[in-house]
């Protein structure tokens, strides 16, 4: 009964800091991924149910971006003060080996590689998806309207410009709206709508309602330039919505397809070589970044218990050297291989060749030495 005791023990030690460090990273990208919607200007009218939407799809990415982190951190940290404790020593002269010590924080670093594997090849990318096209959805939905003089503005189908603008009372003056209507086929046809002066205001969240005045209309056929419908007004009152529901369908990026969707898209043949090499990477790497908890494990352990009385500000620092050896060298892997197709998949792979390497010589000099 001794050694499961030892070992939950151990794991109970490794869980605090596994949870305590996967909360702060989960936190920070959390944030940051917040920052960026900022910035793209979602929060001028947002929808509070959008904006949780799209945070709460993202969840399975930071998920996958934190977790090996904090594996490694938490490794460091609990094995750096049980072997500060003197419980290493104690165990040891007990009786167990290093094996039987670490055997569940191992079970724990392939269940964390299996989880990986379900959401960078899965979940991930399904997530990504989701959580992009609430976004914009939040942002085409965007109630808050400044309109600014001589500036372009996009509302849904139609641009609009005005010489001059009085954000105060909603006059503008020279104004023009322009809208282009597909027609399928390659047809196409521009509307454009010039009036001397005008009037807007918000109506609601649906859009935003012009009242202009003196002005023109015309209709241009794009494969015939002389066929015009033309005609003048004295007034004319028309909505420019915020948001189209009828809007084409976006274009998935590659990190928004699972791998299956991928290696579809390779077999069907990808005209665009670029785009080809982008995809073999994209499906290749999520197999890589799997890997490392279980990379982690195997370099973290040896290091964690050397670490003795040296304090967990050693550890930290530990910690972010070899995240920064890692990803370093898996995203100058996955630069090379797009660049020089022989390298791939090797040069992808290769950073957890070498850590995996550099911490079972750890574990024969530093554990299996003592």
């Amino acid at each position: 009964m001794a050694v499961p005791i030892a070992r939950l023990y151990i794991l109970k030690t490794f869980a605090k800091f596994l949870g305590l460090s996967l909360f702060i990273f989960a936190s920070l990208l959390v944030m940051l991924n917040f920052v960026q919607i900022v910035n793209q200007g979602a929060l001028a009218g947002f929808s509070f149910y959008f904006l949780a939407k799209t945070v709460f799809y993202m969840l399975p990415n930071i998920l996958a971006m934190s977790l090996p982190l904090a594996f490694l951190l938490a490794v460091l940290l609990s094995l750096g003060q049980m072997s500060q404790d003197g419980e290493i020593i104690a165990l040891r002269a007990g009786g167990f080996s290093f094996g039987d010590i670490f055997s569940w924080v191992f079970y724990a670093a392939l269940l964390s590689s299996l989880l990986l594997l379900a959401i960078n090849n899965w979940l991930g990318p399904m997530g990504q998806k989701r959580s992009v096209d609430y976004l914009n959805t939040m942002i085409n939905r965007v109630t808050k309207i400044e309109l600014k003089p001589r500036t372009f503005q996009q509302l849904s189908e139609w641009t609009l410009y005005a010489g001059g603008v009085n954000s105060i009372s909603g006059e503008m003056s020279d104004v023009k709206l322009l809208r282009r209507i597909e027609k399928g086929a390659g047809t196409a046809y521009i509307n454009k709508i010039n009036a001397a002066s005008g009037r807007y205001r918000k109506a609601g969240e649906t859009g935003l309602e012009l009242e202009l005045s003196e002005g023109q209309f015309s209709q241009t056929d794009m494969k015939d330039r002389e066929k015009i419908i033309y005609g003048e007004f004295s007034s004319y009152k028309t909505l420019l919505p915020f948001f189209t529901e009828g809007a084409a369908v976006r274009k998935f990026k590659h990190r928004e397809m699972t791998t299956p969707a991928l290696l579809a898209q390779l077999r069907e043949g990808v005209p665009d070589r670029q785009i080809e090499a982008k995809f073999r990477i994209e499906a290749a790497s999520r197999f890589a970044l799997a890997l490392a908890p279980l990379v982690f494990f195997l370099v973290g352990s040896p290091l964690g218990v050397a670490l003795d009385k040296r304090g967990r500000s050693a550890g930290f620092g530990l910690s972010l050297i070899i995240i920064f050896f890692y990803y370093g060298l898996t995203m100058s892997g996955m630069v090379l291989s797009r660049k020089y197709a022989a390298l791939f998949p090797w040069a992808i792979f290769l950073p957890a060749l070498l850590t995996a390497a550099a911490g079972l010589w750890l574990w024969k000099r530093r554990l299996y030495a003592k």
